[in-house]
């Protein structure tokens, strides 16, 4: 993609072509009458992206965030999903949950409005974590959130203060997650409940170079766990484990629905179209998702769901 066929072809004609492997010019000639595309890579096809101040990254990426998957989200599947996620808590006014992937409230605001509950927020990503509070304060049940930031390598909490704990996609980022772990457990109270939904390797050899170039792309130099050493560390902290399940398929759907949504109702009149700084950050979260789908369906990748409870310790014998 070069900087010459810009002007030329639609931004929307742009994201679909990349989003479906295609090269911008062939793809736009084909919608436009002429022969069909041909495939390529995703590495062949990402764009390069403009230099932009830092205040016009954070800014448009918040804004891009939120126009792909709804407002106070950053990632797919919306707030039904974001309910059926925490439904096995069993949820109650009088229940605490703490959410360390709050991203920007989206989601622990749908939870608010479905069970009334009251939810800590803790977010790693240092953009997210400041802008969440603004964000917030505009959703219906953000009254009942918070959200700031924090180094999961300080997270520092109260012991047995919460009944339930919510990780979802955000593990693979923490480089110490047997500590992680370790701080989660030592939160909860005795039969609380925690639930982690998270990217894994298939067994826990050397990753694929396509995950390689994943990692990079997401400016991580450790690869994730594999389920089995998740299953170990669960283990050593006596979690009961209760469901273990292979989600990838579900979280695919999920990021193809939000794309074609997306493209299907972009046009010459958006934004988006002209902005130099959130076509940046759209491309970026383009090329993000992409390569997460196509790992995925490869069988490189996998999203697992973990649902486990934290029994009473046992009595010891005097």
């Amino acid at each position: 993609m070069t900087a010459s066929d810009g002007p030329t072809i639609p931004l929307r004609h742009r994201l679909m072509a990349w989003w479906r492997g295609y090269d911008a010019a062939e793809y736009h000639a084909w919608q436009t009458g002429e022969g069909p595309p041909r495939g390529h890579s995703i590495e062949d096809l990402i764009p390069a992206t403009p230099v932009l101040s830092t205040v016009d990254h954070t800014r448009a990426r918040i804004d891009v965030l939120q126009r792909l998957f709804g407002p106070g989200f950053t990632s797919p599947g919306g707030p039904e999903h974001a309910v059926e996620m925490v439904k096995p808590f069993g949820l109650t006014p009088e229940r605490s949950l703490l959410d360390l992937s709050p991203g920007l409230g989206g989601a622990a605001a749908a939870v608010v409005q479905r069970f009334g509950v009251w939810i800590t927020g803790y977010e790693m990503d240092p953009e997210l974590a400041e802008w969440a509070p603004g964000v917030i304060a505009t959703l219906k049940g953000g009254d009942h959130v918070t959200v700031r930031g924090f180094a999961p390598e300080s997270l520092s909490l109260r012991p047995n203060s919460f009944d339930c704990v919510l990780s979802r996609e955000s593990m693979f980022v923490v480089r110490d997650r047997a500590a992680m772990l370790k701080s989660i457990h030592g939160v909860l109270r005795d039969w609380g409940q925690l639930v982690i939904t998270d990217y894994v390797l298939p067994s826990e050899v050397e990753p694929s170079e396509q995950v390689k170039a994943w990692l990079e792309s997401e400016d991580l130099t450790y690869k994730p766990w594999a389920k089995q050493e998740y299953e170990k560390a669960f283990a050593g902290l006596g979690f009961d484990v209760r469901v273990l399940e292979d989600r990838s398929e579900e979280h695919r759907k999920h990021i193809r629905d939000t794309f074609a949504r997306f493209v299907e109702n972009l046009d010459g009149s958006d934004p988006l179209a002209e902005d130099p700084a959130r076509r940046a950050a759209l491309i970026v979260e383009a090329e993000r998702w992409a390569r997460r789908a196509a790992l995925m369906e490869s069988g490189e990748l996998a999203l697992y769901r973990f649902f486990l409870i934290k029994p009473e310790p046992k009595e010891t014998e005097a």
